[in-house]
């Protein structure tokens, strides 16, 4: 009897042991593919406005520093909205990423919109470092009109005010998606399929 516990508990550590092998090389597996794909871009919603229509346009918004802000419309240059939570970690983990884009993209408006309690916002910018390269309103009027389900969510605007690009943002490849759709004309992976298996 002794034997025989003995011969099952090396055949459990051997085939634990094996399983434990398999798994990290199925790990290594999933992240060389990873690497391979490089970033998706921006998961695009089917809510709200719609890609190459005019988003809504607000103006007399008010950012954290004073300044007055204006969301679509004819501008200057392209405009990004990036829709936030004072409570989403996610969100705060985009900011360096952000500020960083907004002082090297000098012919693009940094803007996010959030939605929250004045406590909720002081305590957001206490810890934010945000500073003045781009601008931060509380505007929930302005989620509800793009139809922002979740956050951090982007949204692209040419200068004339048309969405070029739209999606989920959780890191700052998704964010840079964004600027490639409205480079390249091309809102996201969806399209640009659609377009090869017409062609």
């Amino acid at each position: 009897m002794t034997t025989f516990l003995l011969v099952a508990v090396v055949v459990l550590t051997v085939a634990v042991a094996l399983l434990f092998l398999m798994t990290l090389a199925l790990a290594r597996e999933i992240g060389r593919v990873q690497v391979r794909l490089g970033p998706l871009g921006a998961r695009m919603m089917d809510t709200g406005p719609k890609v190459d229509q005019a988003g809504p346009s607000f103006a007399g918004l008010v950012d954290h520093v004073g300044r007055s802000v204006r969301v679509g419309g004819h501008r200057d240059k392209a405009q990004l909205l990036m829709f936030t939570a004072p409570s989403c970690s996610t969100c705060k983990s985009l900011l360096p990423g952000l500020r960083a884009m907004a002082r090297a993209e000098t012919d693009l408006d940094v803007v996010i919109v959030s939605d929250g309690t004045p406590e909720e916002h002081r305590e957001f910018l206490a810890g934010s470092n945000i500073g003045d390269e781009l601008s931060y309103v509380d505007a929930r009027d302005v989620g509800i009109a793009y139809q922002v389900g979740t956050t951090p969510y982007g949204v692209i605007l040419d200068e004339h005010g048309k969405i070029r690009g739209k999606g989920l943002c959780n890191h700052m490849a998704q964010v840079e998606s964004l600027l490639n759709a409205l480079e390249s004309g091309t809102p996201s992976l969806q399209h640009l399929h659609a377009q090869a298996k017409s062609a």
